[in-house]
């Protein structure tokens, strides 16, 4: 997402999460019930809620020639129904992240992503998107939320330095002014090149200068469990 590339990495035994039936809702992102200034918001941030398993698919270079070269959200629907409809694609995250990509800033983003979170084996992925698209409405703590539950996902499957919600949260442990938040995410970022362009960087800083005390209780509780 938003052009940045990794390093090739060996693959590693990648452990199943154990996480049980989501206890926040997926609608989140329609009303305005993550309080921020409640205790309870740090708490509900820090317990996984989204299923998280291994993901072994991946799409094959023709297919993904056939997605690149689509040029209207009309044409990605279609296609994306098509492999939805094909059991090779069945529910892979990658499939919607494509689609959400041309959406952004509609209802029918929001509606893709809650798709993805019912349907997707593996999560981590669509819960950054989800944060991704909380941010850009200016709803900073429904953010953190959403990628929160993303690393401790990708955490869980061991897949944490594919997660790009830590791009995210490094920007905005330094606008908390949490120093060592941001060396703790800086321990997942040095398996990545990373560049978050400016557009998000920016909204990023803006959104997350004036955090609550339970929002800054989930970015230390996030540290913590990368230094282990």
């Amino acid at each position: 997402m938003f052009g940045r590339f990794k390093r090739n990495r060996a693959a590693q035994p990648r452990p199943v999460s154990t996480a049980g039936v989501p206890r926040w809702p997926l609608e989140a992102w329609r009303r305005q019930d993550l309080d921020p200034d409640s205790p309870e918001y740090a708490a509900v941030c820090l317990t996984p809620a989204f299923p998280e398993h291994d993901e072994p698919r991946m799409l094959d270079d023709a297919t993904l020639r056939r997605i690149v070269a689509v040029r209207s959200a009309a044409e990605m629907d279609r296609l994306a129904g098509e492999l939805s409809a094909d059991e090779r694609y069945a529910g892979l995250d990658t499939v919607y992240g494509w689609l959400v990509r041309a959406y952004v800033g509609t209802d029918r983003e929001l509606e893709v992503i809650e798709e993805g979170l019912r349907g997707c084996p593996r999560k981590y992925g669509v819960l950054d998107l989800a944060g991704t698209a909380m941010l850009r409405r200016g709803r900073a703590a429904d953010a953190l939320y959403y990628w929160a539950q993303s690393v401790t996902n990708a955490e869980s499957v061991g897949e944490a330095d594919d997660a790009t919600a830590y791009d995210f949260l490094i920007v905005a442990a330094r606008a908390m002014a949490e120093p060592a938040a941001v060396l703790a995410f800086g321990v997942r970022a040095e398996t990545q090149y990373i560049a978050l362009d400016d557009e998000h960087t920016d909204l990023v800083s803006r959104l997350f200068r004036r955090p609550t005390e339970p929002m800054r209780v989930v970015v230390r509780g996030l540290a913590e469990r990368v230094l282990g």
